[in-house]
C-alpha cells in the first residue's frame, strides 16, 4: 500500500516516546546517579548489566509474542496500550529518587536496577511491536527508507525535547550549581515532564493507526520455549541478520559510550555552562532533520548499504577530531562560545551521518525480515524488530555499563562536589573521543559484507508473492 503523509507522522510520532527514554539514559542516567545522587559507577554498570540480561530474554519474546497475537486491535496494537503504564510510572520512579536522605549504596544499587529493568520491561512492550508495524506498512524498498526516516526524526525530536527542557529549564544553572545539572532539586520534576510526554506520544500513536491495525495477519498463538528457541534458531541461520545485529551491536557500542560520556566531556572538559549546552541541542536538531530529508533522497540514487557505509565513516571519522585538536592545542579556550562555536561543524557532520545510519538501519531490517520469512515461511518480524529494540537499548544500556566501568577504572571522582584531577580529565577524553572512532570501525567492516541490495530484495517479494 502507499502510505500517506499524516500515516507516517502519526506512525512515527510513537517513536518520541522511546526518544525521551533513550536520552535520559544515554546522557543523564549515569551522570545523575554518580554525580549527583552518588552511587559508585561500578554499581551503576552492574544495574545496568543485569537489566541488559534481562531484556535478552524479553525483547525477542515480545516480538514473538507480537507475531503469534490474534485480537480485534490486530496483533501489534494492543501492546501499544498495554506499555503506557509500566514505562512511564517507571520512567519517573527511577529519576525521582529522594537525594535528601542518606541512602546506602545497596539501597540505591536495588533502586536503580528495579526501575531501569521495569522501565526497559514497559519499552518493550511498546517498542517492538511498534517497529514491526512500521515494517508491514509497506513492502516497498524505498517507501520503507521514508517511512522509518519519520519514525527515526521523532525519535530524535523526543530526545532532543528532553534534552532541551533538561538544560534550558529544568537544570539551568544556579549560584550554587554550575553547571545546572549537578543540583539534585530539578531532577523528578524533569522525570514527571518525561514520563507524560511518553504517555501522550504512544497513546496518539495507538489511536491514530488504530485503523491501519489489521494491515498484517497473524499465524496461531504459540509461545512455548521450543517455538522462541526453533524461531531464533531460524533467524540467525540468515546471513543477512547476523551481519545486521553484530553490525548494529557494535555501533552501539561505541556511539553508546560516547553518548554516555558526553555530558562529562561538556562538564569537565570543555566546561560550558547550561546554556552553552543547551544551545548544541539546535545544531542536534538540524543535524537530524537534514538527514531526514536527504536520505529518502539519497535512497532513490544509492544502495542501502552505500548510505551506511559513508554515514559509519564520516560520523565515526568527525567524532575523533575536537579531542584531537584539544591536545594539539588548536581549538580555544575552553568554557567559551569561541569553543562552542568551533565544536558546531563537528557536532553536526557527527550527528547527522548517525542520524543517516538510523534510518538507513531500520529500514534494512524489514528487508532482512522479508529474506527471513522467504526462508522459514513464517512472518518473523516482531522477532527481527526485537534485536533492533534490543541494540537500540544497548545504545544507552552497554553504553552506560562501558563508561562505568571506564570511570571507575580512571579513578574519576562521584557526588555533586566531585572535583576531577586534571589526569582524570585526560583520560575522560581520550576515552570519548578516539577509542570511540576506533570502535566504529568495526562496524563499517561486518556491514561492508551486507548483500540485500534492491534487485535482491525484489526478487524476494516475487518469490513471497507480495506487491510493493
Amino acid at each position: 500500500m502507499k502510505v500517506n503523509l499524516s500515516l507516517k507522522i502519526f506512525y512515527g510520532i510513537g517513536a518520541f516516546a522511546n526518544g525521551v527514554k533513550t536520552d535520559a539514559f544515554t546522557y543523564l542516567l549515569l551522570f545523575f546517579y554518580a554525580n549527583v545522587v552518588g552511587l559508585e559507577p561500578a554499581l551503576a554498570s552492574l544495574a545496568i548489566l543485569i537489566a541488559l540480561i534481562v531484556d535478552a530474554f524479553t525483547d525477542p519474546l515480545m516480538g514473538l509474542i507480537s507475531d503469534r497475537t490474534s485480537t480485534k486491535f490486530g496483533k501489534r496494537h494492543p501492546f501499544f496500550l498495554l506499555a503506557v503504564i509500566p514505562a512511564c510510572v517507571s520512567f519517573y520512579l527511577l529519576f525521582s529518587i529522594n537525594t535528601v536522605n542518606a541512602w546506602s549504596q545497596i539501597e540505591l544499587f536495588i533502586w536503580i536496577l528495579s526501575f531501569t529493568v521495569l522501565t526497559r520491561l514497559g519499552m518493550t512492550m511498546f517498542e517492538v511491536p511498534h517497529r514491526a508495524f512500521g515494517a508491514e506498512l509497506s513492502s516497498s524498498y524505498s517507501e520503507r527508507t521514508s517511512i522509518f526516516a519519520f519514525r527515526e526524526q521523532f525519535t530524535w525530536i523526543g530526545g532532543l525535547t528532553n534534552a532541551l527542557l533538561a538544560y534550558g529549564f529544568f537544570l539551568r544553572d544556579t549560584p550554587e550549581y554550575i553547571p545546572g545539572t549537578r543540583n539534585p532539586e530539578p531532577w523528578d520534576d524533569l522525570a514527571l515532564v518525561g514520563s507524560l510526554m511518553m504517555a501522550v506520544t504512544i497513546l496518539l500513536s495507538f489511536f491514530a493507526t488504530l485503523k491501519y491495525s489489521k494491515i498484517s495477519v497473524s499465524e496461531a498463538v504459540t509461545f512455548s520455549i521450543q517455538e522462541i528457541l526453533k524461531s531464533t534458531r531460524a533467524a540467525l541461520k540468515n546471513k543477512s541478520f547476523r551481519l545486521f545485529f553484530f553490525g548494529y551491536l557494535f555501533i552501539a557500542m561505541g556511539w553508546g559510550m560516547g553518548s554516555s560520556l558526553q555530558l562529562y566531556m561538556n562538564t569537565y572538559v570543555w566546561e560550558f555552562e547550561s546554556a552553552m549546552i543547551t544551545s548544541f541541542l539546535f545544531v542536534y536538531f538540524i543535524a537530524t532533520f537534514a538527514a531526514f530529508v536527504i536520505v529518502p533522497i539519497l535512497g532513490n540514487r544509492f544502495e542501502k548499504k552505500t548510505i551506511l557505509l559513508w554515514s559509519i565513516a564520516l560520523a565515526g571519522l568527525v567524532h575523533a577530531l575536537p579531542v584531537t585538536f584539544y591536545f594539539l592545542g588548536w581549538l580555544p579556550e575552553v568554557g567559551t562560545w569561541d569553543l562552542f562555536f568551533a565544536l558546531v561543524p563537528f557536532v553536526f557532520f557527527a550527528n547527522g551521518p548517525l542520524a543517516a545510519s538510523a534510518i538507513v538501519r531500520e529500514s534494512m531490517l524489514g528487508d532482512v525480515s522479508d529474506e527471513v520469512q522467504l526462508e522459514t515461511s513464517k512472518d518473523q518480524r516482531g522477532l527481527m524488530f526485537a534485536s533492533s529494540s534490543l541494540i537500540g537499548k544497548l545504545n544507552s544500556g552497554l553504553g552506560i555499563f562501558l563508561s562505568g566501568l571506564a570511570l571507575q577504572a580512571i579513578n574519576f571522582p562521584r557526588g555533586s562536589g566531585s572535583i576531577p584531577s586534571a589526569e582524570s580529565i585526560t583520560s575522560l577524553a581520550l576515552l570519548q573521543g578516539p577509542f570511540v572512532s576506533i570502535l566504529l570501525l568495526i562496524p563499517f567492516l561486518i556491514f561492508s559484507f551486507y548483500s540485500i541490495d534492491k534487485r535482491r530484495h525484489q526478487q524476494i517479494l516475487n518469490n513471497l508473492g507480495k506487491t510493493t
